[in-house]
């Protein structure tokens, strides 16, 4: 599965968070049932991921596209809110990722190859290829088919790509010709209640949610911000 993946060969650099080194699937387990559903052998084509921020649901979708490389090649997509974060992203996650793993790094040519199929956008890989693009770029949406969407921060995405549509829908597009065979992650922190993307993907969804047990009674319960408590001036007291 995609989480046991990265338990045994994703490294985290400095670059990428605060805590480098072997990625650990423990410190956020919040993450493993929506990795594991990413994976070839689960049942589900889209899987939705409503968050709040900096719980390293990027990461996880990267951790996605190691498995994809290492295990299940095929052509990726990945999406960004603009081609300025998409370049970004690759040189700070993407590139790190794939040479601070072995399996990644004899799998993708470096890009100082001549002929390596190795761009900024761009990583090729025996039995596939990842590109990267930005929701404001009509041509980058349409670019191939795809297997694999990753299509991050969807509210940030603009309403129409050069005005030819919802980026979310043309990039859903590509990936049709895949049928069954798909996979399709969707992630966001939410913005507008009723105009959200994410939002309404969720209530598409079956609506699973992180249960964790009450410290007292051991009740299982979802966090609600509401139910915090804590002494003013104290945060080490929340509760």
């Amino acid at each position: 599965t995609v989480s046991q993946w990265a338990d045994r060969h994703r490294m985290l650099s400095s670059l990428a968070s605060a805590e480098p080194g072997r990625y650990r699937t423990s410190r956020a387990p919040y993450l493993r049932e929506i990795m594991d559903a990413l994976s070839p052998s689960h049942p589900a084509q889209r899987v939705v991921f409503i968050k709040g921020a900096q719980v390293g649901a990027t990461e996880a979708g990267n951790n996605w596209i190691g498995f994809g490389i290492h295990h299940a090649p095929g052509p990726m997509l990945a999406v960004q809110p603009n081609v300025e974060l998409a370049k970004r992203n690759s040189r700070q996650r993407i590139d790190p990722l794939i040479e601070d793993s072995p399996e990644l790094r004899t799998r993708v040519k470096p890009s100082r190859s001549r002929d390596a199929g190795n761009t900024m956008l761009s990583k090729e890989f025996p039995g596939g290829i990842l590109v990267m693009t930005g929701a404001n770029s009509a041509a980058g949406l349409r670019s191939m088919p795809a297997r694999y969407l990753f299509l991050d921060e969807v509210d940030a995405y603009p309403a129409s790509a050069d005005d030819e549509g919802d980026p979310v829908a043309l990039a859903e597009a590509r990936s049709l010709t895949f049928a069954h065979r798909r996979k399709v992650f969707l992630v966001s922190t939410p913005t507008i209640r009723g105009l959200s993307r994410i939002e309404r993907e969720y209530e598409a969804s079956d609506q699973r949610r992180y249960f964790v047990p009450c410290p007292l009674c051991g009740e299982m319960q979802w966090l609600k911000f509401e139910r915090l408590r804590w002494t003013k001036g104290k945060p080490e007291t929340a509760r």
